[in-house]
C-alpha cells in the first residue's frame, strides 16, 4: 500500500523536529576553540590564560555574536587533528590553503602573515636570495605551513616541535637559516633577547583564519564573520594591530 498524505506529513514533521533539536544542541553548546603557542597570535599569558592578537580577535567575535566558547592550548598537530574530528571545535590561527580548503568552514581572515627566511650570526653571508638558500639547512616547525611550503619546493628542512628551539639552533649555528612568519620571528627574537635578526628574503604570504569543523551549523561561522566585519569597521582590529604588531 502507498503512504498516505498524513504519513508523509508525520514523517516530515519528525525529521524537522530532529533537525531542530540537533541545531539547538549545537547552538546551546560551548564551541571548543583550539590553538597553539604561536606568539604574537596566540600564546600563554603567564597567569594560566591565553592571549595574543588572534586570541583577542576571536574572543571578541564570539562575544559580539553571543556565542559561548572555551579555549585550549595544545601542540599544533594535535589541535589540527582534533578540529577535524570534533564537530563542535574551531582552530586558530590557521593558514588557509588549497589542501585545507575543503576540511573546514572558514571565519576571517584574521590577519595577513608574511613568510621569510632569517639568518643568524653564523649563517653564510653569501646566501642573499631564495635560490642561493637551496644547499643549506633551514629550520622549520613541524606541521607548520611555512616549512611545508619550502619542503614541497625542494629546500632542506630540519624540523623541531618547538619553534623557539629553531631560533636557538640558528644563533648557535646548528642550522644555517630559519623559516618563519615575520611577526612570529620578531616576537621570539625579542623574548629570547637575541637582538634583531637579518631577514634574507620574504618568499610568500598567507592569511590566518579561524577554521571550524565542516559539520558545525553554518549559522555559527556566518555570525562570527559578521562580527568580524563589525570589528573592522569600528576600528577594533586596527587597535589590536597597533598594540601587537607595531615596531621592530
Amino acid at each position: 500500500m502507498g503512504k498516505t498524505g498524513t504519513d508523509v506529513e508525520s514523517r516530515t514533521r519528525g525529521l524537522l523536529a530532529c533537525w531542530l533539536a540537533l541545531w539547538l544542541q549545537f547552538a546551546a553548546a560551548e564551541t571548543r576553540l583550539l590553538t597553539e603557542d604561536d606568539p604574537p597570535f596566540n600564546y600563554p599569558d603567564g597567569s594560566g590564560g591565553i592571549t595574543g592578537i588572534s586570541t583577542e580577535m576571536v574572543s571578541e567575535a564570539f562575544r559580539r555574536a553571543g556565542l559561548r566558547y572555551s579555549i585550549a592550548l595544545m601542540p599544533w598537530l594535535r589541535a589540527y587533528l582534533q578540529a577535524q574530528t570534533d564537530a563542535n571545535a574551531c582552530l586558530f590561527s590557521t593558514t588557509r590553503n588549497e589542501e585545507r580548503e575543503p576540511l573546514f568552514q572558514w571565519v576571517g581572515p584574521l590577519l595577513k602573515n608574511d613568510w621569510a627566511v632569517f639568518a643568524g650570526p653564523r649563517s653564510p653571508r653569501s646566501a642573499r636570495d631564495m635560490e642561493a638558500l637551496r644547499p643549506y639547512r633551514i629550520g622549520g616547525y613541524r606541521g607548520d605551513a611555512v616549512a611545508l611550503y619550502l619542503q614541497n619546493r625542494g629546500y632542506r628542512l630540519e624540523y623541531t616541535s618547538d619553534d623557539a628551539l629553531n631560533l636557538r639552533k640558528l644563533m648557535a649555528g646548528h642550522i644555517d637559516f630559519w623559516a618563519s612568519g615575520i611577526y612570529h620571528a620578531r616576537f621570539l627574537s625579542k623574548r629570547e633577547r637575541t637582538g634583531p635578526l637579518r631577514q634574507v628574503a620574504v618568499f610568500s604570504s598567507s592569511y590566518l583564519y579561524l577554521a571550524c569543523h565542516p559539520h558545525m551549523p553554518p549559522d555559527i561561522p556566518q555570525r562570527l564573520n559578521a562580527a568580524l566585519d563589525d570589528m573592522r569597521r569600528d576600528g577594533y582590529v586596527d587597535a589590536l594591530k597597533k598594540r601587537y604588531l607595531a615596531g621592530p
